[in-house]
């Protein structure tokens, strides 16, 4: 794969996280594969040097999707050798593999939503600050099927990253107040609880989340307003945060006769021990759980 068509599909990744969540960006790159694997027409040697290629280069984007990149392991794992199959026979085999992945996604995502919705309460005013997939999908199944009064508090980032949601929690018919992320010191006390999804979660106990979310968690914890954290158990990384691949960009910026160079970051880093309430597909764990749950073994 050329640097170029890395770059890209880097790009993508990083771009479609930022909107949708790591979870949803999983489900698609896996369809995608899919999708890809039943349309190539070449021989067994480059179908199988197709398959090293976009796995490596899956598992080296800015920053990793740790959710993808564990399926993408098993993936490779699976699909094994097979030295006497045709071509036909690798591409079935290896689109029922991917296939069982994304349903796996699917079902521990589920779960979790399952164990969350458990988390909100008659009355409850919940701040929101990142685009995850679990806490938009739970907290419309809480509005629309449970039926559940309450309201949230969306702290706005550049629009972007903010309208999907708005758009999402509005047509849910969710009572919702949106205020820009620095702006959130003025309505600290209004809110009960805070809702946050992450791209993964290190072996250091660090959350990789979206940018911004350090200074809102530490705020939050500041003032004793307990945090949860929705993320299934394949995000689970097995290595520190600073190994993570968090992407840096430098931009050059002129206002009027200052120019100087801006540099930003695409995601934060969040200490889990600012964490109150850790909800995964095997349910809830308090704060005194959180690191020992995080550290056993798993198959």
């Amino acid at each position: 794969m050329k640097t170029e068509d890395k770059e890209i599909l880097c790009s993508l990744i990083r771009d479609h996280e930022d909107t949708v969540g790591s979870s949803r960006v999983t489900m698609m790159a896996l369809k995608a594969f899919i999708e890809s694997i039943k349309q190539v027409r070449c021989s067994v040697e480059e179908v199988r040097e197709l398959y090293s290629e976009l796995s490596e280069a899956i598992k080296n984007t800015e920053p990793k999707v740790i959710p993808l990149i564990h399926l993408i392991e098993e993936f490779e794992n699976e699909i094994g050798e097979s030295p006497d199959a045709s071509i036909e026979q690798i591409k079935e085999k290896a689109i029922q593999i991917l296939e069982a992945k994304h349903r796996k996604i699917i079902t521990k995502t589920g779960k979790v939503i399952e164990h969350g919705l458990t988390c909100i309460s008659e009355g409850d005013v919940i701040i929101v600050h990142t685009i995850s997939y679990d806490v938009t999908n739970m907290l419309k199944l809480a509005k629309g099927v449970l039926q559940k009064t309450f309201k949230v508090i969306v702290l706005k980032q550049d629009l972007a990253k903010t309208r999907r949601l708005i758009k999402s929690l509005s047509a849910a018919g969710i009572d919702m107040e949106i205020i820009p992320e620095y702006s959130l010191s003025h309505y600290i006390e209004q809110g009960n609880k805070v809702f946050m999804g992450a791209l993964s979660i290190t072996d250091d106990m660090k959350v990789v989340s979206a940018v911004g979310s350090a200074n809102i968690v530490s705020l939050c914890h500041l003032n004793h307003l307990p945090v949860y954290l929705f993320a299934n158990t394949l995000k689970f990384s097995h290595r520190p945060s600073s190994q993570q691949r968090i992407h840096r960009k430098v931009e050059s910026k002129t206002h009027g006769d200052v120019s100087f160079k801006l540099i930003t970051h695409s995601h934060d880093t969040v200490d889990l021990k600012h964490v109150d309430f850790l909800v995964t597909e095997d349910g809830i764990k308090d704060k005194a759980a959180i690191s020992a749950f995080i550290k056993a073994p798993r198959i």
